[in-house]
């Protein structure tokens, strides 16, 4: 999908934003996906970072990828997030997004934050309702 000058200063994906996260989201069938590696300025104690922008990544790459999928843009009305471990500052993640159902103008997704050998930080379940 091409990137539009209106969401250039999105928080997560807006390449404008200087405070952005500048996430780079991919889109391969019923997967959406992105890799971050957290700086210093995305820790909250010892060297961890913060569990709300966890759930930001979540949010964003699940809300990207129905955008993607609808063609339309789409904002969080439920999100449940479930934190299963730490995630380290300076070590890579993978973010991803599963489609599992839609009724109507809801979709409903699910998405994971794991490390580099697959281990599972973060889950998340999430209903995501696109513009009339």
């Amino acid at each position: 999908m091409e990137e539009s000058k209106e969401y250039t200063f999105c928080f997560g994906c807006g390449k404008d934003n200087p405070i952005g996260l500048k996430l780079d989201m991919r889109v391969t069938g019923g997967l959406a996906y992105a890799d971050f590696v957290p700086r210093p300025e995305h820790q909250s104690y010892d060297d961890r970072m913060h569990g709300g922008l966890l759930a930001t990544l979540l949010d964003e790459v699940m809300g990207n990828h129905v955008f993607n999928i609808s063609g339309t843009p789409a904002y969080t009305a439920d999100l449940h997030v479930r934190f299963k471990d730490s995630v380290r500052i300076g070590e890579p993640i993978h973010i991803e997004s599963r489609f599992v159902s839609r009724r109507g103008r809801l979709y409903i997704m699910t998405g994971a934050v794991t490390d580099n050998e697959g281990n599972t930080a973060v889950t998340a379940e999430a209903k995501i309702m696109t513009r009339p």
